[in-house]
């Protein structure tokens, strides 16, 4: 079945080129080229490891060079809509092929010395939209404070919010803001010595964090998405989110299953359906 999607830009204009890139990629439905679309978004600059192995990968698809040089044509805002795309697509085949690409992008997201903060909610959102997770059932009360959870559902929250702080607000190398921006949002329900202190988790800990967290009910899931994004703005410049904080943001409410706040919205062009002729 062919996609009628239209592309809608965000703040941010597109040059000629993405959008020529864009229509191109519209085109692309079989599965070897939706698999080198995917594979592609999980290619960063300076990683040659990453390219090896997405050249191994699609080495049988011959559109596979093009479809490659049209996402290096794509901006920012264009990114993860279109990854949230592919995935839907991608979402519709055979349970075979849904457990290979998963071994691809695993390939391709673990090559020694390549590893990325986003890489990590890159692989839970393929996963997920793969199916390969069930949804956790909600058995907190919609109506529990967050302040009142348990504590096993605090040290999820911590956990997840300690990771996302390697993103949130920047992530930028130089800049220490990651830890102050986790205990500005702990301390909105943990007061004063009571904050959990920040450490960073490791794997293990942020798939079961967001195994806890996507338990709770869906009036509370949308509170912590709403405290990340306002002190991530409180510690902004001009209130506005880093690219970083934005796609890691966005992620995680894909993850949560929560609607996504209009702050971190205006950072992405819109994908709709096309009206049929």
């Amino acid at each position: 079945m062919k996609g009628t999607e239209s592309f809608q830009p965000g703040s941010a204009p597109m040059s000629q080129d993405e959008r020529d890139a864009l229509e191109r990629l519209k085109r692309v439905h079989g599965p070897s080229g939706l698999k080198a679309a995917l594979l592609a978004m999980m290619l960063g600059q300076h990683q040659p490891g990453r390219m090896l192995v997405w050249q191994d990968e699609t080495v049988l698809t011959p559109e596979a060079e093009t479809i490659q040089a049209d996402m290096e044509h794509m901006g920012d805002a264009a990114r993860l809509p279109w990854f949230e795309l592919l995935l839907q697509r991608l979402a519709k085949a055979p349970l075979t092929d849904r457990q290979a690409m998963l071994r691809a992008v695993r390939r391709v997201l673990t090559v020694p010395g390549e590893a990325r903060p986003i890489d990590r909610l890159l692989w839970l959102t393929v996963r997920r939209a793969f199916g390969e997770t069930p949804w956790a059932a909600a058995h907190v009360p919609a109506e529990v404070d967050i302040a009142q959870l348990p504590e096993i559902h605090m040290l999820d929250l911590a956990h997840f919010t300690a990771h996302l702080a390697r993103l949130v607000p920047s992530d930028d190398k130089a800049s220490d803001t990651g830890p102050q921006w986790y205990l500005a949002v702990m301390s909105r329900w943990q007061p004063g010595d009571s904050v959990l202190p920040f450490r960073r988790p490791d794997v293990d800990e942020v798939v079961h964090a967001l195994a806890g967290l996507q338990a709770l009910s869906w009036m509370q899931r949308p509170l912590l998405v709403r405290a990340w994004v306002g002190e991530a703005l409180r510690f902004s410049r001009n209130a506005h989110l880093a690219r970083s904080a934005a796609d890691a943001l966005r992620l995680s409410c894909l993850l949560l299953d929560s609607p996504m706040p209009p702050e971190v919205a205006r950072h992405y062009i819109a994908i709709s359906p096309e009206k049929p002729p």
